[in-house]
């Protein structure tokens, strides 16, 4: 059994990507304004680029990062990205179910070690505040690479439960959209 089926990186990678719960194969890029009250303009149409990191053994929390057209940024945890000017849902069950294929990165016994890339389009499906109305594709690049654990005997722990010791979900990605 592959590391990565042990442990189940991909779900840091969909977190990264989308906001990062998965229901029904969608997530939600869910954002806060500055204030109750206030709204936001609309940005501007265009191309876009995403970028997201998660490097913690502890959190699903994820750091995120979008610029061109317009720019925003916060940290997205569970299928949520908390920025500041709106939210933006995204249908990612094609991305989900490449990370989640059994043929997805590669398990290297030696080292103890997994790392996969996958490119997928992922359609955005609606937004709200300033992103009310948005439409268009972002095609993502989710990349993981985890260190796992051994045992006393020296080798790789490929239990179900096996901690990690190290890991690295990133996140890039680019598309039009329109409002």
């Amino acid at each position: 059994m592959s590391l990565a089926r042990c442990i189940r990186p991909v779900h840091r990678v969909a977190a990264v990507l989308v906001g990062v719960g998965l229901a029904a194969g969608a997530v939600v890029f869910a954002a806060t304004g500055a204030s109750a009250g206030s709204t936001a303009s609309r940005p501007a149409a265009g191309t876009i680029h995403v970028f997201g990191v998660n490097t913690s053994l502890t959190s699903s929390t994820t750091e995120v990062l979008i610029t061109g057209a317009f720019s925003d940024h916060g940290a997205g945890k569970q299928s949520t990205w908390h920025l500041t000017k709106g939210a933006i849902t995204f249908n990612t069950s094609k991305l989900n179910a490449t990370l989640n294929s059994p043929s997805f990165g590669t398990f290297y016994p030696a080292s103890c070690s997994f790392s996969g890339v996958a490119k997928v389009a992922v359609p955005i499906r609606s937004g709200t505040k300033a992103y009310a109305g948005i439409k268009g594709t972002i095609t993502v690049t989710a990349t993981v690479a985890e260190e796992g654990s051994l045992l006393k005997n020296g080798k790789c722990n490929e239990a179900s439960n096996a901690p990690l010791v190290g890991v690295a979900a990133i996140l890039t990605g680019f598309g039009k959209v329109s409002f």
